[in-house]
């Protein structure tokens, strides 16, 4: 409530036609200073502590509510404040709260973080940060007042947790491009809590991913997945002359040595439930298959009905941490009479080790785990299956002269496979 008070000045001095004494004058200006000074006082006060919409003339807008109780407001297209920490963040890195709710950045190796400027004790203060990720050997470590404990919001239950040396650190889960967490403390920062909202937490997912046995950076024990996806087949028909099956399907998803089980009501020479092996994709349509790895076509019968062609599927289960070597090797060439594939040079390449070919090249399909089969240098054969270690058959091969890159995991296998049977 305003102080200002005019009582004390006089509104009718001075008279008209009448000889006015100065007091009245010298009165009436003191009221009105004394009042103009009080005006001044309150003013200053709305502008040090008002909420305005811009600034005031001659002042910098501060609209800071130093922890002020706002109750019972409606709000509509309130905004977060956002800052920008870099855009290559390594080392030790200080992250002020107070400087902006969003906080995000680009991590370019490893970096240590630590926060500050949280609100007061018994508030709660929140941050989001968003980590865009540029180096996938990176590694994040939090401060020990992120939460360590066995609960639903600390740092122990992130994806790729690790607690080094006491040090909660979270490492890069492979693929990944950017790491979002919310973060917050109700005791002025002494305490933290963290989650993830762009990642799953901690083995509470089951990816859909390629995994071949060394997995790749970032893969850590507990990880569970299941491979990319293969379609089941109808067939309809068998044949005794060519010992092939025929679908209304499309056989490009099969290959030579892919476990296979027939289901349903089965006819023409398989066995329902037993594992067989693709042997030849003839056609879109047609294949066959054996009853051994490398062996002779399975004998049919000619007959027709409807049964069902499913590749045998795995969960897989990381029980290791990641810890091959990646050599990338530059692919000039295949030879069809050979089924060789020109790497320029074999140097540090392992036989039976996973290879993946950038592009396709050759009969070779891009992003698709194979298997070293043969090393003559700089020649190298693969196969597109491993059993107990070991490449099977070597792929069959086009000409082509298309340059391309190829990446080989020399290392330890981490990933463990679980047959999947069909219902």
């Amino acid at each position: 409530m305003s102080t200002i008070n005019t009582n004390g000045i006089n509104v009718n001095y001075p008279q008209a036609g009448v000889n006015n004494n100065s007091q009245g004058f010298r009165d009436n200006f003191a009221s009105i200073k004394t009042n103009l000074d009080v005006a001044a006082t309150e003013i200053s006060d709305v502008q040090n502590k008002a909420v305005v919409k811009s600034a005031l003339a001659n002042t910098v807008i501060n609209n800071d509510m130093a922890n002020t109780l706002i109750s019972n407001a409606s709000t509509r297209s309130f905004r977060a404040t956002t800052y920008n920490l870099g855009n290559s963040i390594s080392g030790t890195l200080s992250i002020d709260v107070s400087q902006g709710d969003v906080q995000y950045g680009t991590v370019a190796g490893n970096v240590t973080l630590q926060f500050g400027s949280w609100a007061p004790t018994g508030t709660q203060s929140n941050l989001k940060l968003q980590l865009a990720i540029s180096n996938a050997n990176a590694v994040i470590s939090f401060p020990i007042n992120v939460s360590m404990a066995n609960n639903d919001f600390g740092v122990t239950t992130l994806e790729n947790f690790a607690n080094t040396s006491n040090i909660p650190t979270v490492s890069i889960p492979y693929g990944v491009a950017q790491l979002d967490y919310r973060l917050s403390s109700v005791d002025c920062g002494n305490t933290i809590t963290i989650e993830p909202y762009n990642r799953p937490r901690q083995i509470t997912q089951v990816q859909q991913r390629l995994v071949p046995p060394t997995g790749f950076p970032g893969d850590v024990t507990g990880k569970i997945a299941v491979g990319p996806s293969v379609n089941q087949l109808l067939i309809s028909n068998t044949t005794v002359t060519t010992n092939i099956f025929t679908t209304a399907g499309n056989t490009t998803q099969l290959y030579t040595d892919l476990p296979v089980v027939f289901t349903g009501t089965t006819f023409g020479g398989p066995v329902a439930g037993t594992t067989y092996y693709l042997r030849n994709v003839v056609s879109n349509t047609t294949f066959t298959v054996s009853s051994t790895l490398g062996g002779a076509n399975l004998s049919l019968s000619t007959a027709s009905g409807n049964m069902f062609l499913n590749p045998v599927g795995y969960t897989y289960v990381c029980t290791d941490e990641y810890n091959s070597t990646t050599y990338t090797k530059t692919v000039s060439s295949t030879t069809v009479t050979t089924n060789a594939i020109n790497v320029v040079s074999t140097t540090s390449l392992a036989l039976n080790a996973p290879i993946i070919f950038t592009a396709n090249i050759g009969g070779l399909v891009a992003n698709t785990v194979y298997y070293i089969k043969s090393i003559s240098n700089p020649n190298v054969t693969v196969s597109q299956s491993r059993t107990n270690g070991v490449a099977d058959t070597v792929v069959t091969l086009s000409s082509n002269s298309t340059a391309t890159t190829a990446v080989a995991y020399i290392g330890s296998d981490i990933w463990k496979k679980i047959l999947t049977t069909a219902w």
